[in-house]
């Protein structure tokens, strides 16, 4: 990859003219609003940034090349619309992206197919239309302190190293981002557990560190990925607050990672909180399960164990089921009718203080192996 940004404008047709379009008051396939301007000047991005640099709105920024690398601090100012295809955005050691958008002038990173954003900027009389994985992730794993707000995330998730992801946190020391008011959406799925929306990885913890609220995740596999420790703020909703039938395919909350010594509230009722693993729950580590929620457990292997009375309360309303179970919490694992839940399709809830530890029983449980 040659070390440089190129800023070049295209001066064509598409560019000189502004054209404005009556629009139908009928939503589009994707039930997304439909912008009025339909042509921008385009410049062209590839290399690296090495230099604070702006994007200035009224432009189309068009990623070139394997991956962006923001070496600096790149802003990204109202209403600026960002295309890509076959490439990634990685964020590298002192480099960062300060995307503020506002909520009549929104961010949009898409496909450069996407026609609905600065018209047809790749002249191909639109004839194509985006896909799902037309281009690869905002890959923030170098990143600290990166803001993304009112910003759209569409039709990301191209295959990288196996895995399918629009934002990948990745393996951090410190996962400090903002994400607030932004859609994530149009995500490629892909088959492996860790193929998310929002890859937040265990990583993801502290909810003062890495802020998460008021966005919207739908049309994807798996939307979203973190530490089971990290409490997700409940303004995140799992649909199309435009079109709320649309969901996601697997729609739940992903949850990974090791024991902390801290408290976490599992409180959303959307969506299922999926867990993968056996979690012993020791010391002054927590987990509150709130009314409502429904917990689904992905093996036979996964289960839950306090080791105190006090490690995890389970509300009496809350519920603890397989994976397959679709009467609670949806089609989680998007099978149809293929599967039905049966007794032993997770470990179990067991308490394993006192002089006789035991597994947790009531009506609230379902088909764990105990």
């Amino acid at each position: 990859m040659k070390a440089k940004i190129l800023t070049t404008i295209r001066m064509t047709w598409m560019m000189l003219i502004t054209v404005t379009v009556f629009i139908s008051c009928s939503k589009s396939d994707d039930a997304e609003p439909i912008p009025q301007v339909t042509s921008c000047d385009v410049i062209i991005v590839s290399g690296k940034i090495d230099k604070p640099t702006v994007w200035e709105p009224g432009f189309v920024y068009v990623i070139e090349g394997s991956d962006l690398r923001v070496e600096s601090i790149l802003t990204i100012k109202p209403g600026v619309v960002v295309k890509i295809k076959n490439a990634g955005i990685g964020i590298y050691e002192n480099g960062k992206i300060l995307a503020e958008g506002t909520a009549d002038k929104r961010i949009v990173f898409t496909s450069l197919a996407d026609d609905r954003y600065c018209g047809d900027t790749n002249n191909d009389i639109m004839a194509s239309k985006p896909e799902k994985g037309d281009w690869v992730s905002l890959d923030l794993s170098g990143s600290v302190g990166s803001v993304f707000k009112y910003v759209d995330i569409f039709y990301a998730g191209q295959n990288s190293g196996g895995t399918n992801r629009a934002v990948d946190i990745g393996w951090t020391q410190s996962a400090a981002f903002t994400f607030d008011h932004c859609r994530i959406a149009h995500t490629l799925d892909g088959s492996r557990y860790d193929s998310q929306a929002f890859y937040g990885s265990s990583s993801m913890i502290d909810a003062n560190i890495s802020r998460f609220t008021n966005n919207a995740l739908y049309d994807n596999g798996k939307p979203i990925y973190f530490n089971a420790f990290y409490t997700l703020d409940p303004s995140n909703v799992f649909h199309n607050p435009d079109e709320p039938t649309m969901k996601n395919k697997h729609n739940g909350i992903y949850l990974f990672g090791t024991v902390q010594d801290k408290t976490v509230s599992w409180n959303i009722k959307e969506v299922p909180y999926v867990v993968n693993q056996y979690y012993q729950v020791y010391n002054s580590a927590t987990i509150n399960i709130g009314p409502n929620v429904v917990v689904k457990f992905m093996s036979t292997s996964a289960g839950l164990q306090r080791n105190a009375p006090q490690n995890i309360n389970l509300n009496s309303s809350a519920i603890l089921t397989s994976y397959k179970d679709d009467a609670n919490g949806g089609d989680t694992n998007a099978d149809g009718n293929a599967t039905a839940p049966t007794k032993g399709d997770w470990t179990g809830f067991r308490n394993a203080y006192g002089p006789s530890p035991s597994w947790q029983q009531g009506t609230n449980i379902l088909y764990s192996a105990r």
